[in-house]
């Protein structure tokens, strides 16, 4: 019985442009397909374990590494992206290269090792969008994009250092908040400058 994991190669992973429905779906598509594969494959291992009357042991998994560069896009299929980021069985190592921005930051931080160029902008703002209607539908969108721009703002306050008062200022401010690899690392944007 051959026992082969998938090489580094064959765990790469491009994402450049918007995140939107097609985008997401086919990067979701090949997380699922890597980790489907790494599960076979530790399953293999376990049973050769078994079959030499050996212990099982842990098995160690390569990890997945995405290269992201991003001016954002959709809410909903960004958090759809960092939810199978952050769930993921193989480990994924997210690479930011030239800018991870709006969505991007929430995609970003779906990864527990976050690497970046030096030359990596990120950007912080609230959800934008425009409501059309009659004002109970306004008032609807309204309710929708406050509770997405709560959500994602929780996903930054919980894995970065960013403060709820800085988020505010954001708001406030109704500012792009533009950040540098070097600030994205002392933010804990990011874990490593390559």
């Amino acid at each position: 019985m051959e026992i082969k994991q998938l090489e580094p190669k064959e765990k790469v992973i491009t994402f450049f442009g918007e995140i939107k429905s097609a985008s997401v779906e086919s990067t979701i598509k090949e997380i699922v397909r890597i980790n489907l594969s790494d599960q076979e494959y530790a399953q293999e291992c376990t049973q050769w374990a078994i079959d030499n009357n050996l212990s099982p042991m842990a098995v160690t998994l390569t990890p997945i590494k995405l290269y992201l560069s991003t001016h954002g896009g959709g809410c909903y299929d960004g958090l759809a992206l960092y939810d199978v980021i952050e769930a993921s069985q193989t480990p994924i190592e997210v690479v930011c290269t030239g800018k991870i921005m709006s969505m991007g930051i929430i995609v970003a931080l779906g990864a527990k090792n976050r690497k970046c160029y030096p030359n990596t902008t990120f950007m912080i703002h609230q959800v934008s969008g425009i409501s059309l209607g009659k004002l109970r539908d306004m008032e609807e969108t309204v309710a929708e994009v406050s509770r997405i721009n709560d959500m994602l703002f929780k996903v930054i306050k919980s894995k970065t250092k960013i403060t709820e008062e800085r988020l505010n200022q954001v708001i406030q401010q109704k500012q792009d908040w533009i950040i540098t690899a070097e600030e994205a690392l002392e933010l804990g944007i990011i874990t490593e400058i390559l």
